[in-house]
């Protein structure tokens, strides 16, 4: 059974456009973000991580782009998932008050991959460090959240070995 051109055309058409929106999306956002001065936030945070991102000129990320505690803890946080409960991005109602305005675009320039988060279960963690500075607690939630908060559905992390459990906590004390 043979479709008729017409239904050839359409989906070569619909397959066009989607393509081009997305080049279009990516060529657009990739131009107005290399426009945009990193702030003073993003640089000290930049110092604090050690890394922006993986870089082509320095792929072992030993020399410019050495992965600091911190750094190692942002890329456990990244492969554990958290990103899918927590944000780094207040949102705009009464969060502002108690967590402070959230980054602007230059905040995060040069970081990769971003790590706003779109979909809310659990505390946004962009302040954290400001809010909740003792380490121990820190240990404690993650070995085994439901020890401080009894209705917490975040999993336990016990798979993480005591240097991992450093860096992640030393990834958090960076979110002031």
């Amino acid at each position: 059974m043979k479709s008729s051109p017409k239904y050839v055309v359409g989906a070569v058409l619909v397959v066009i456009t989607i393509f081009s929106s997305i080049a279009i999306t990516i060529v657009a956002g990739t131009t107005y973000m290399s426009q945009i001065q990193p702030s003073e936030h993003a640089k000290h945070t930049q110092k604090i991580w050690g890394h922006t991102g993986w870089s082509v000129h320095d792929p072992l990320m030993k020399g410019a782009n050495a992965v600091t505690p911190a750094g190692k803890g942002k890329t456990i946080f990244i492969r554990e998932g958290c990103s899918w409960c927590h944000t780094l991005l207040p949102e705009q109602t009464q969060d502002w008050k108690y967590f402070g305005a959230p980054p602007q675009a230059a905040d995060v320039q040069g970081e990769s991959p971003s790590l706003f988060g779109s979909d809310r279960k659990a505390p946004d963690l962009l302040h954290i460090a400001s809010r909740n500075r003792v380490k121990a607690w820190h240990y404690v939630h993650h070995r085994n959240p439901r020890a401080v908060t009894p209705d917490s559905i975040m999993p336990a992390f016990e798979h993480l070995s005591d240097d991992e459990l450093d860096a992640i906590i030393a990834f958090l004390d960076s979110l002031k």
